[in-house]
């Protein structure tokens, strides 16, 4: 799917953009789109041959300005220029049917970097189970990763802050009681159909700043990471502190099933803003399928995703649910921990997307975890990659104990050598390394931060 009615444009180093507003401020009201790119230059004078008015903001804020309403697109350092990210806009056009050609246009100009037609991203959500789970059963995929005995020898640090990226959480969940740190809401979609039957419902369109959770996918995801255990196994990531960032909105499907559904931009902009707001571990399970893409631009979240890599954030993704050897985005940018699903057999799970990228996987079948109210079972490397998240985290409030403050490649290291092997004692690309070991991990770890 893609929003036919917004460009995303990265302009090239030394073009003048003008005082382009944040995402973050036009969300809040505090400043209001541009008329133009470059005040009537190169790229303005392509845009308005095909289309009657444009609408132009910048996709990020600037980390120095985070909260300073009205002036988030000022003071970007030297690491966010470096990156572009003060280069990277948002271009609503009046005529949806001219969105490819005038992307393919834009990036013929040599102020032009990129530009391709915003695509978005989906987190679904499976059906819940009509049999009863047991106890044991509900047990089953922690016990499968070790979650026990990690816990026993490390119980998490709230210092260490785990970013929910997804379509919010259930606020007021008691499993949640404690855990929460105050989020952010950064869908900005618009309103009723998307494309193709799907149809936005709810706080589509920055109705205001608050995660809560509207379809039950990010509730379930968080709960793997960080419930309390009232009635469920304690999530992975103990005592850590989690982030809820609201960057999908709910979508209605033909056939009534409600989903995630996530414009990049709104995407990207929740990412930074979990970074900025100090995030150690980013989840994200929702993703992009590369043939959904437009094949003259660069995959989607790469520069957001080399921003959290540079301030040593530790992102993790779900690898996808197709089923099929494919890149999935996030999950198959360059650093990030792409987790797949395996089955009670320690094969992959029937639906779980594969290839070289793969880090790991975890238990992404029949999962129960909470939903917006009481608890619920779903079904998805969705599922898996939390249980990976929450064991990044116990791995940096381990290092945090010992004075050392843990990066993505190193927790990609420690998981992937300390993952239980099936069958090939080396990385195959339909199960990576294995499945996840959290408490030999944490063992792992020890070794390598000894000297």
């Amino acid at each position: 799917m893609r929003r036919l009615s917004h460009l995303l444009l990265k302009v090239a180093p030394g073009c003048a953009i003008g005082h382009a507003p944040a995402h973050l401020d036009v969300l809040a009201g505090a400043s209001r789109p541009l008329a133009t790119v470059d005040g009537g230059g190169r790229i303005d004078r392509c845009l308005h041959r095909r289309t009657d008015a444009t609408r132009v903001h910048r996709v990020f804020h600037a980390c120095r300005s985070l909260g300073c309403m009205g002036q988030q697109a000022s003071r970007f350092d030297d690491g966010e220029r470096q990156l572009g990210l003060d280069r990277l806009l948002s271009v609503e056009i009046s005529e949806p049917a001219a969105a490819l050609a005038l992307a393919a246009e834009l990036r013929e100009l040599e102020a032009v970097e990129w530009a391709t037609v915003e695509p978005l991203a989906c987190a679904p959500l499976s059906a819940a189970s009509a049999a009863a789970l047991d106890r044991e059963a509900i047990w089953r995929p922690h016990q499968r990763v070790n979650a026990a005995a990690a816990l026993a020898a490390e119980p998490g640090d709230r210092r260490v802050l785990v970013a929910v990226i997804d379509t919010g959480v259930a606020l007021e969940h008691s499993e949640l009681a404690g855990r929460l740190r105050a989020g952010f809401d950064t869908v900005d979609l618009g309103m009723g159909l998307v494309s193709g039957g799907v149809r936005l419902v709810g706080d589509s369109r920055g109705r205001d700043f608050c995660p809560r959770d509207e379809t039950g996918h990010g509730s379930h995801v968080a709960g793997v990471i960080g419930a309390r255990g009232l009635a469920l196994p304690p999530g992975l990531a103990g005592q850590c502190s989690l982030l809820p960032i609201r960057a999908l909105a709910a979508a209605a499907l033909e056939a009534g099933k409600v989903v995630g559904v996530g414009g990049i931009l709104d995407i990207d902009a929740g990412i930074k803003v979990a970074v900025d707001l100090g995030a150690k571990v980013l989840n994200m399970s929702f993703g992009t399928a590369r043939n959904q893409l437009d094949g003259d631009a660069p995959p989607p979240h790469a520069d957001v995703i080399d921003y959290a890599l540079a301030r040593g954030v530790i992102p993790v993704a779900a690898i996808g649910n197709s089923g099929q050897r494919e890149d999935y985005f996030p999950a198959a940018l360059p650093g990030v921990i792409a987790v797949g699903s395996m089955d009670e057999r320690n094969q992959r799970s029937a639906f779980s997307t594969w290839g070289e990228h793969i880090a790991l996987c975890a238990p992404g079948e029949d999962i129960v975890s909470i939903g917006m109210q009481g608890y619920r079972e779903s079904t998805g490397t969705s599922h898996a990659a939390p249980f990976v998240a929450g064991a990044a985290a116990l791995l940096a409030s381990r290092a945090l104990r010992r004075g050392h403050d843990l990066n993505a490649a190193t927790a990609l290291q420690v998981l992937t050598q300390s993952a239980q092997r099936s069958g090939s004692a080396t990385h195959n690309p339909e199960t990576g390394y294995g499945m996840l070991d959290a408490a030999r991990a944490l063992q792992t770890l020890d070794g390598v931060l000894t000297p």
